[in-house]
């Protein structure tokens, strides 16, 4: 009885072994079709810390510059962002918030460099999510 109860316990422990090994292998195995990109696009000029081109104009650049890297589909949202500038100072910003699925990174990146020169930014925050399941549900059938 006791030598079944050290190979049950043995068992367990290489199977338990075996699951937290291949869950950290497939926790490292993602590529970028996993992978969810959130950009979040200030509208405030990198110098003057304020908007220097008109909500429509800055609307419409990114619009563009989204559609013409990622036209299998984007979600576009305006936000208002709030942050602390060079001088420490709090900054208000129109921003532009892009969720794009399925998509390579250098792509991004692509558009994200665009996007600093066309709206005068310092940066962009883009920020990439593992995704479990993408499902473009079409209804009961």
């Amino acid at each position: 009885m006791k030598k079944l109860s050290l190979i049950t316990i043995f068992l367990l422990s290489i199977i338990a072994t075996f699951l937290s090994t291949w869950s950290l292998i497939r926790s490292y195995i993602v590529d970028e079709q996993d992978l969810e990109y959130t950009i979040y696009i200030g509208t405030n000029d990198k110098d003057t810390f304020q908007l220097e081109i008109p909500l429509d104009e800055a609307r419409s650049i990114i619009y563009n510059t989204m559609i013409n890297y990622f036209s299998d589909g984007f979600t576009m949202h305006e936000a208002n962002g709030v942050w602390k500038d060079e001088n420490d100072v709090i900054t208000l910003e129109y921003t532009f918030v892009c969720i794009i699925e399925n998509a390579d990174i250098d792509e991004i990146y692509k558009a994200a460099d665009e996007l600093i020169l066309k709206l005068d930014q310092n940066s962009i925050l883009i920020v990439s999510n593992r995704v479990e399941k993408v499902d473009f549900y079409t209804g009961k059938k």
